[in-house]
């Protein structure tokens, strides 16, 4: 990883010692489970912690030099130290046993932060949303003047993006969140599933399906796919932040420090760098992470041609995903809006911006559509091109209509001075807003006091917990739904009765601590299971 683009935190993650110490984690809960079956005696827990605190990452890498192999390197070094009961540690297993649950871990890990990171993303677009919802700016499409809209609706569309990010995020955490202990080819031949079972649990994973040697890697690609839906949602603001920093337009320039310096040869230089570097490093993470999704055509039941892609690309496009969260809150909150020069090129055609308004004025008064669109044309195409090199009046186009016999006949001065005005761009901001954000600006002033991951709702941590009811204690309700359905034709083939209940938290909770409550409070003698699932 290069430093320039990571950060502390996710480099220890993925240093050499932190993947010696995710795999400590899995060995120490194999021979946890040894010690619950009473297949090993308990000191073998106290040595092996001795061993791994004395151990080195060093001393790992050495013997990886004599046997070619890091694993058992790993497994040699560690046994070694732990003396007699050296010889339960990686009983039953095979190597990818321990690295791709390892590699689970560090990749939930990973991703938990990075969905901080997000969060963040997204109360930077809520904030900046709701302070300029009444800032009109010009719409552009093709590049081109438009019609006017809210600014506070231009940065909602981000925060709508980055909502579907984080979702698929979740995606990629409930895809990535399973393990396996089942041996060389998947067969189960050294440990039973119900030993896997009890593993896995211990460390907060699911089992794999169906595994081979390892755990299939369309599920990483899943994780793949985030980071471009990240990387792409990135580019989009950051491209356009860039458009808006133009000399031409100066509507949002970056945050500009006093000792900054834009340009090596001209100090008057303020360039928009951030949102230029986040555009590169998407770039790059989209590479990185079209790498990852081909690793999932393998030999039979494995070959080794994902690892080395592994190696290099997933540490890397996690750190940077990371990286370029932090950059990207940065770069929203810290933006300067200038509404007056959003006004100033609002006004610079002259009001031509109005033409389609004066198009559906006119066809609803029953003038033929193709004859009020010529006539429109006629007038506003020449405003264009005055205004492509000198000013014109701000209200050059609604004169120049005053003054055309063919449109005085056919509107009133009442109702061309409406087609005007551009405050009826704003009535459907707190529609949207109330759809986006879950509460509409008013409230939003409001709550005005009220912490911002609290006060809106899109932006609350949303848990789905699921309490399945013991078939053999309790599912009369769910038989006799069962029963009255067969007999109405239609072909159920069972049916479970489910006890469900959703949580909202703040921006920010763990949703770990429901999981917790949930089993400690809520699992007894008539319930299967308790599954909670994270839905935004």
């Amino acid at each position: 990883m290069i430093e320039r683009y990571s950060r502390p935190d996710f480099r220890s993650l993925w240093s050499e010692e932190a993947k010696y110490a995710y795999w400590a984690k899995v060995e120490r809960a194999h021979l946890s489970t040894l010690v619950n079956l009473k297949t090993a005696p308990h000191k073998v827990l106290t040595d092996f912690d001795t061993a791994t605190s004395q151990c080195t990452a060093a001393q790992f890498l050495l013997k990886e030099q004599e046997t070619g192999h890091d694993v058992i390197a790993y497994v040699a070094v560690v046994a070694q130290a732990m003396g007699s009961t050296g010889t339960f540690l990686h009983q039953g297993l095979t190597s990818s046993d321990v690295v791709d649950t390892a590699l689970a871990l560090r990749v939930r890990e990973s991703l938990e932060k990075i969905d901080t990171g997000l969060g963040n993303v997204r109360k930077a677009f809520a904030q900046k949303s709701f302070e300029h919802w009444q800032t009109i700016c010009m719409g552009r499409t093709h590049g081109i003047h438009a019609e006017p809209l809210s600014f506070g609706q231009v940065l909602a569309s981000y925060f709508a993006e980055f909502q579907r990010v984080q979702t698929s995020l979740l995606g990629a955490l409930k895809s990535i969140n399973v393990a396996k202990l089942s041996g060389a080819v998947g067969a189960y031949s050294q440990l039973p599933v119900s030993f896997e079972r009890e593993v896995l649990t211990s460390l907060g994973l699911e089992i794999e399906t169906v595994s081979s040697q390892i755990v299939p890697r369309d599920r990483l690609s899943k994780v793949a796919y985030f980071l471009i839906d990240f990387a792409n949602a990135t580019e989009r603001f950051a491209t356009n932040l860039r458009h808006w920093a133009r000399t031409e337009l100066g509507e949002v320039t970056e945050a500009f420090s006093a000792k900054q310096k834009g340009s090596s040869a001209m100090p008057h230089k303020k360039n928009p760098i951030m949102a230029e570097n986040l555009c590169g490093l998407a770039r790059t993470l989209k590479g990185l992470a079209v790498t990852l999704t081909e690793n999932v055509s393998l030999w039979h039941e494995r070959d080794i041609s994902h690892s080395s892609v592994e190696r290099l690309a997933l540490p890397d496009a996690l750190a940077l995903c990371d990286f370029m969260s932090h950059r990207l809150t940065s770069l929203v909150e810290g933006m300067v809006v200038n509404t007056a020069a959003m006004t100033f090129n609002l006004n610079k055609l002259g009001g031509l911006w109005a033409s389609q308004t004066v198009l559906t004025t006119l066809v609803q008064k029953g003038v033929d559509r193709q004859e009020a669109y010529e006539a429109i044309q006629k007038v506003a195409l020449p405003l264009s091109v005055q205004a492509s090199h000198t000013i014109i009046s701000a209200d050059a186009f609604q004169e120049a209509l005053s003054n055309n016999a063919f449109f005085a006949d056919k509107m009133t001065a009442s109702e061309l001075s409406d087609v005007f005005s551009t405050i009826r761009f704003l009535n459907c901001v707190p529609a949207v807003f109330k759809r986006t954000f879950g509460l509409v600006p008013e409230e939003w002033e409001r709550l005005k006091d009220v912490p911002l991951e609290t006060k809106v709702p899109a932006l609350h941590r949303v848990l789905h917990v699921q309490v399945q009811l013991n078939a053999d204690v309790l599912d009369t309700e769910g038989k006799t739904i069962e029963t009255h359905m067969k007999k109405d034709g239609l072909p159920v083939l069972s049916l479970r009765q489910i006890r469900s209940f959703v949580a909202r938290l703040p921006l920010g909770s763990q949703s770990k601590d429901i999981q917790t409550y949930a089993s400690k409070v809520l699992h007894n003698a008539v319930m299967e299971n308790v599954r909670v699932e994270v839905v935004q």
